[in-house]
């Protein structure tokens, strides 16, 4: 409702105010969460920088994609709307992206990045939404309700019209979410259980609320751009909780712990390396020959004391003939 803030005699966009709360809220989520994962403050800093990297020229990317015929029409367009106008579908795939190739440089396990990160970004994603009702984008349907709201003259939005604020109800779904992954993060045994229910939970719930909204934002057939997206994005999500089911993603093994990797599905739980199976022959033949030694010990004892007795046998025999 609040398109810009005026402070000092500047005007500074509520969504740029809002965008940077997120981020701000998103690495102190990520700060608190460090623990959960074996990797550097150093490394977390950096994957973080190129994760928002990836994510503005995502969004900003595909905004140009849905907006091609206005583009083609004017070229200026793309000038126009440097500082406006993002879909966030492209910041989810771009980042994870850049993500997959900090990792992979690094070479450190993706999963547990991507793990790391989507709390915090469903988080910022969620201040985001509270920047976009300011701004008037992103709108719902009209619909005369207790809970509509009437933007006024100056903003994205039709003025004077009764919408529903699906912005607001994606905050609150992105805020609650955050909390639930959290909680997910610190229980997961293997990569890829939090990532996994994110795309789930997510896709499922913007697929939803698209039905809910009426701003212009490009159509796939029946479907807006954001809900045939969402299709791919819950099922990459289902094929990921799959894998993490089937014992197919690393473990999730933290800092300090003496938990040992399980063996792939597959593989036989006593399949052991070739120096394992070595040293194990070692131990075994050094024990089979400890086990040996008094028995052989015993069997070399029998025949002194056979010949022994057959001795004091014959000198009792020789006596009586003598007596």
């Amino acid at each position: 409702m609040h398109p810009y803030i005026h402070l000092f005699g500047l005007s500074i966009p509520t969504f740029g105010v809002m965008m940077l709360l997120g981020m701000v809220a998103a690495f102190v989520l990520l700060y608190f969460n460090r623990r959960q994962v074996p990797f550097s403050e150093d490394d977390l800093l950096t994957m973080a920088i190129w994760a928002i990297i990836g994510g503005f020229l995502g969004a900003k990317a595909l905004y140009w994609i849905v907006e091609l015929d206005r583009i083609i029409a004017d070229p200026h367009f793309i000038l126009e709307s440097l500082t406006s106008g993002f879909v966030f579908y492209g910041a989810l795939i771009v980042g994870a992206l850049a993500v997959l190739l900090f990792s992979r440089r690094r070479k450190q396990p993706f999963l547990g990045y991507f793990d790391l990160v989507v709390p915090s970004f469903i988080l910022a994603q969620g201040f985001g939404r509270i920047g976009c009702f300011c701004a008037g984008c992103c709108y719902g349907a009209q619909c005369d309700s207790p809970i509509s709201v009437i933007y006024p003259e100056g903003v994205a939005a039709p003025a004077g019209v009764p919408l529903l604020p699906t912005q607001l109800f994606e905050a609150a779904f992105c805020f609650v979410y955050a909390a639930v992954l959290v909680a997910i993060f610190r229980r997961q045994k293997r990569y890829g259980t939090t990532a996994g229910w994110y795309l789930v939970g997510y896709g499922v719930w913007r697929f939803i609320i698209e039905f809910f909204r009426s701003d212009d934002r490009g159509t796939v057939g029946a479907l807006s751009t954001s809900q045939f997206i969402g299709i791919f994005i819950v099922l990459a999500g289902v094929l990921l909780l799959l894998f993490v089911r089937r014992g197919r993603t690393p473990l999730h093994v933290r800092p300090g712990s003496t938990d040992a990797p399980a063996a792939p599905d597959g593989v036989a739980a006593d399949s052991r390396s070739p120096e394992a199976d070595t040293a194990s022959a070692a131990s075994e033949a050094a024990a089979a020959s400890e086990q040996s030694a008094p028995a052989a010990e015993a069997e070399g004892a029998a025949p002194e004391a056979a010949a022994a007795a057959t001795t004091a046998e014959g000198a009792k025999k020789a006596e009586n003939t003598a007596d």
